[in-house]
């Protein structure tokens, strides 16, 4: 994959992370067909520029060195997915790979300077999503302490992780990932032994994720395998989670789940809140309108015993300490 580390624009590695992340602008917008000037921009901001046979990502400007053409391998058309293409400069030569440098050195498009173009696939797993792994007994995997284990079927914060891999954005099979736990550390393997007791990224921690059918981006639903360090793959045996062999069986395979967004949590704890509102108001209402009628109450029968005082002038002798004005 093409990617970009400061201004340099390289080809190193076969992640998809946020290094290797381009946006392919077109200077009039619409759809991208063969032939058509558009600029690449970096995750950094800047756009890749071709100066001499040197090619970069310096900056933010859409400019004539940063002006490529973008040419299908073969055919015309409009520029799809998983096509092959090509890039040529400004200066009429074709942007290649050479010992993981980028290079614009000749003026054809052949194998050299072939690109395969992928469009992210939006509904993957990404990196910093929260996840569950579902055992073959049917219960998930989850963390007590540094305990890890698979005793129940719910999907709690015991058996909440944070999958996170090295390069940012969606997780693809092969990648080395890590799972973070609701304590805040990380899943490790220790002999065959597997435990959640530091917050280190370290080879103890790392863990290869693979599809169990097929290759690319991992999904919601997929059945996967997590290998670690050892070359062995987590299993689960009852509750037991181990990583004890290299087979690829049923104790092997987990399925991935994207736990339920937090928002809806944080919505129903607001709705929540707002119903306790309008309780609490409604109680407060009610009790006012219990004071007044009380307070209204009082006042007619106080007025009541102040007229059988001017009519009964005999009665006042109960209420002189009470209220003498009345007499």
């Amino acid at each position: 994959m093409v990617d970009v580390e400061g201004s340099a624009v390289q080809s190193r590695w076969a992640s998809h992370g946020n290094w290797q992340a381009m946006s392919i602008v077109k200077e009039m917008g619409g759809s991208v067909n063969s032939g058509d000037a558009v600029f690449l921009r970096a995750h950094t901001g800047a756009y890749i520029d071709v100066s001499g046979e040197s090619v970069q990502a310096r900056w933010a400007e859409k400019g004539d060195w940063q002006k490529l053409i973008i040419e299908k391998r073969g055919g015309n058309g409009p520029i799809l997915p998983n096509d092959l293409i090509c890039f040529r400069a400004h200066t009429g030569k074709y942007v290649h790979a050479q010992d993981a440098v980028l290079r614009a050195m000749w003026n054809e498009c052949g194998d050299w300077q072939s690109m395969q173009i992928e469009r992210e696939v939006v509904n993957a797993v990404f990196s910093g999503h929260s996840i569950h792994l579902l055992g073959h007994t049917g219960k998930r995997i989850e963390v007590e302490g540094t305990a890890v284990q698979a005793r129940w079927a719910e999907t709690g914060a015991w058996q909440t992780f944070t999958i996170e891999n090295y390069g940012g954005r969606a997780v693809f099979s092969g990648d080395a990932v890590f799972l973070k736990s609701h304590t805040g550390t990380m899943l490790d393997v220790q002999g065959s032994a597997v435990q959640a007791m530091w917050n280190d990224k370290g080879g103890w921690q790392q863990l290869h994720i693979h599809k169990k059918h097929g290759s690319g981006a991992i999904m919601p639903g997929d059945s996967i395998f997590l290998q670690a360090h050892t070359g062995n793959l987590i299993d689960v045996e009852g509750t037991a989670v181990q990583a004890r062999w290299s087979d690829k069986g049923d104790w092997q395979t987990l399925v991935i789940e994207k736990a339920a967004n937090r928002r809806l949590s944080d919505s129903l704890v607001t709705q929540d809140a707002e119903q306790d509102f309008v309780s609490v108001t409604l109680r407060v209402f009610l009790l006012l309108a219990v004071m007044l009628l009380s307070l209204a109450a009082m006042m007619l029968w106080r007025r009541n015993r102040h007229v059988n005082c001017k009519v009964q002038p005999a009665d006042c002798v109960d209420l002189h300490f009470i209220a003498q004005s009345q007499c």
